[in-house]
């Protein structure tokens, strides 16, 4: 159906992150055993982020656990494409989905919101 369409734009991983629309967390994916690029979407990464008056918990912390439950719910899943799983984040239990993306010409992990799809 689309073969011959003419292609009028392309919005990829790379422009995303440019934009701040994703966030490359590659480094600290890889340090819990992650094999792919790993981004996380801007929502997210507002999740990730404490509110000051929280002397507690950090950015990194907030991540890792983010990446953790992600690699849980991967090492649970089917193979799917999207990968719903949920994290306690503070004071609420969020719902996060992990997307696979090949736009940039190998896989990647895109860890969203689903508001954010």
């Amino acid at each position: 159906m689309w073969e011959n369409a003419e292609i009028i734009s392309v919005y990829d991983a790379a422009m995303a992150e440019e934009d701040g629309v994703l966030v490359n967390v590659t480094d600290q994916a890889k340090e819990l055993g992650f094999k792919w690029t790993v981004r996380i979407s801007r929502g997210v990464h507002e999740l990730c982020t404490p509110p000051k008056s929280n002397k507690i918990q950090s950015y990194r912390g907030r991540l890792h656990d983010v990446l953790w439950m992600a690699l849980l719910a991967i090492k649970r899943s089917n193979g799917d494409n999207l990968v719903p799983y949920k994290l306690k984040i503070g004071r609420k239990i969020e719902t996060l989905w992990i997307t696979i993306d090949g736009t940039m010409g190998e896989p990647a992990l895109h860890i969203i919101l689903p508001s954010e799809y």
